[in-house]
């Protein structure tokens, strides 16, 4: 079933949110973890060491960064653009298998989500769309 002014299939047209969800999911918890690692910075200079804090507001800078990048992936997969179809199915596989989360409730829906919206990028008239892009 397509989308009837983009001719977009429907399928890759869900995929699409559920991607921009989860994606804009991972920079909030981004933006979070850079907050939270900055009030540990202003602990540390009251004296309160914590080597923990570098650490997270790294992480929390590489998860900002990961997410903008994928953020444009998933904008150039409902563009039609089978290379970014094909990244996001590798960071969906690369998710499942718990490299970038923890074992959370939160984590667990994320992943789900990420299924779902890596199958919809498959089905329903999406590789006949990505074939004329």
């Amino acid at each position: 079933m397509a989308n009837t002014t983009s001719g977009r299939p429907t399928s890759v047209t869900v995929s699409f949110f559920i991607w921009l969800v989860v994606v804009l999911i991972g920079i909030i918890n981004g933006i979070i973890g850079f907050v939270g690692g900055g009030a540990q910075q202003a602990a540390d200079q009251a004296g309160v060491s914590n080597m923990g804090t570098g650490i997270a507001v790294g992480s929390a800078v590489i998860a900002i960064i990961i997410a903008v990048v994928e953020l444009i992936i998933v904008f150039k997969m409902r563009d039609g653009r089978n290379w970014a179809r094909i990244v996001l199915l590798v960071l969906a596989i690369l998710q499942i298998l718990g490299v970038f989360g923890a074992f959370s409730v939160a984590g667990i829906i994320g992943v789900v989500a990420v299924i779902i919206a890596t199958i919809l990028m498959f089905v329903g008239g999406a590789n006949g769309y990505f074939r004329k892009h």
